[in-house]
């Protein structure tokens, strides 16, 4: 369970509750005027939220792409355009127009 202390406790007792979040494995929350404001954790704790938060930005990004996808695959569809035509009025870059033809290349491959 968190240790929970005022911003101005956290002022003055700073090295300690540093060693206390290392040491314990456990965070510290600082309050201010009695709602949370900040967390004091291990650097261990730390690392592992950035990437925990990298891997979600990924998701999102892949989940974006699964969409767009879905949508030009829909518009080629509907309009008979080709694929790359598709993503070039999506403003797709060339490079990732060749990119993406040829990974939609191999899903459908398999």
């Amino acid at each position: 369970m968190p240790k929970t202390v005022s911003v101005t406790e956290a002022q003055s007792k700073l090295s300690s509750l540093v060693q206390w979040a290392n040491q314990a494995q456990d965070g510290v929350v600082v309050e201010r005027r009695g709602r949370p404001a900040a967390a004091i954790i291990s650097y261990e704790d730390f690392e592992e939220l950035i990437r925990l938060r990298k891997l979600e930005q990924k998701r999102q990004a892949l989940k974006a792409l699964r969409e767009l996808r879905t949508r030009v695959q829909a518009r080629v569809q509907a309009t008979g355009l080709t694929a790359e035509e598709a993503y070039r009025l999506a403003g797709m870059g060339e490079e990732v127009i060749q990119d993406t033809l040829e990974k939609d290349k191999a899903l459908a491959e398999n």
